[in-house]
């Protein structure tokens, strides 16, 4: 058991049983997720005669996790339920429940996903019976919690089966980047757990870094079915953590490709001519995932987030948020950095022109939204350091010795449609 940790049930005699495979879930103040976990996968692979046991590791959650936790696995031996002293991030916490598993073969799954059993059985057969077969990677199925969980499709899509051998990672980059894989939701083999996953690093996606490992020790299977019903759009917004990473992670995951192909001997970008054709794949592969983030940010109204993604791709020629929406989205930009630069000057409300409508403002994060206040606004007259944004200067009985001026106009020129 590592330091960090302690179990909540008593410590496993030394011989503890191995079961075929491991349900891992690292889990975080989402105790309104845990009956419905616990209820489908344990109904679901027991009626299917699967040996199993489910790691709960819970990162020291401050709702009702611990209790919901422990009442199940009072119930039922089968669930090992571990609480973290501390928290230890969402990663330290997914690493924790690779390193813990005693199953032949582990799954991690998010406390709002769902495996599909039947096809689970299936790849744990084709691992079982290839002792060669390290990894069996498939799509994942995005569900949208907001529908009634309506299916959104696969994240990828693969025409079949694809089998890669030990060694044979430049035929497997060259697969990802065509079908656009993210190789995120696998079953691994438990004996190879210690030489392919490893803590995350900033600068490296961490997914392509443990299949780039799977395929330095054995072979890797694609299977096109999901074996997942991932949760991408829930009720509580744009929370889960793989909608985080698409927002800003595009860096790692170009590092991921790259890190990747660092397998590949000899190097295969190590000719600038030769490996231009590679390198347009890899930025192409790179803009998909900006192209995404666009979207998802303007989505979650962080409007700055997106101007300038918006602005980085268009320098490639290819198409960022809408065309339509580019008017939009400059303009709540200029008065998000308006807010931004008050901000930086230790000004906390920005007194803000009666030309830009309160349904515009609506737009904005509360966060942005707090800051602007009203020239009729008491705090407007008041001592207190703030900020004046509009179309022509203050009155100076207005104006405060310790306010400051900010130019409405430039921050709308500085964010050019």
């Amino acid at each position: 058991m590592a330091a960090s940790a302690v179990a909540s049930t008593p410590t496993a005699p030394a011989e503890a049983r191995r079961p075929l495979v491991t349900i891992a879930l690292p889990t975080y103040n989402r105790a309104q997720y845990l009956d419905r976990f616990f209820t489908h996968h344990i109904q679901a692979f027991e009626a299917r005669g699967i040996d199993f046991e489910i790691l709960v590791s819970d990162n020291k959650s401050t709702d009702d996790t611990p209790a919901i936790v422990a009442r199940w696995a009072a119930a039922d031996p089968r669930i090992r339920p571990v609480r973290q002293i501390e928290n230890i991030g969402a990663y330290g916490n997914f690493l924790y429940t690779w390193r813990q598993s005693r199953g032949e073969f582990a799954i991690w799954v998010g406390d709002d996903d769902l495996l599909v059993p039947d096809v689970v059985i299936g790849y744990l057969g084709r691992l079982a019976a290839d002792p060669n077969l390290v990894m069996v990677q498939a799509p994942w199925m995005l569900i949208d919690e907001t529908r009634d969980n309506a299916e959104m499709g696969t994240f990828y899509r693969i025409g079949g089966e694809r089998l890669f051998r030990k060694g044979e990672h430049e035929a497997c980059l060259d697969f990802m980047l065509t079908h656009h894989i993210f190789p995120e939701w696998f079953i691994i083999r438990t004996s190879v757990v210690h030489d392919v996953i490893e803590p995350v690093t900033p600068y490296a996606f961490h997914y392509f870094a443990h299949l780039a490992r799977a395929l330095a020790v054995g072979s890797v299977l694609f299977a096109p079915e999901p074996f997942a019903r991932v949760t991408a759009i829930s009720k509580g917004g744009v929370n889960h953590s793989g909608n985080s990473e698409t927002m800003d992670g595009w860096d790692r995951f170009r590092g991921g490709v790259e890190f990747f192909a660092s397998y590949i001997e000899p190097a295969p970008l190590a000719d600038p001519v030769a490996s231009a054709p590679l390198l347009r794949r890899f930025q192409e592969f790179t803009i998909k995932r900006m192209q995404v983030a666009i979207n998802l940010h303007i989505f979650a109204g962080n409007w700055s987030h997106a101007y300038h993604l918006d602005r980085r791709v268009r320098a490639y020629g290819q198409p960022g948020c809408h065309p339509d929406m580019r008017p939009v989205v400059s303009g709540l930009c200029a008065l998000e950095t308006l807010v931004a630069e008050a901000r930086a000057q230790a000004r906390h409300l920005v007194v803000l022109d009666d030309m830009i409508a309160d349904d515009t403002l609506e737009s904005l994060t509360p966060k942005v939204r707090e800051a602007f206040i009203r020239r009729r606004d008491p705090r407007a007259a008041s001592p207190t350091p703030k900020a004046f944004a509009l179309m022509t200067p203050p009155a100076t009985d207005l104006l405060g010795p310790d306010d400051i001026i900010l130019d409405l106009h430039a921050a709308f020129r500085r964010t050019p449609a």
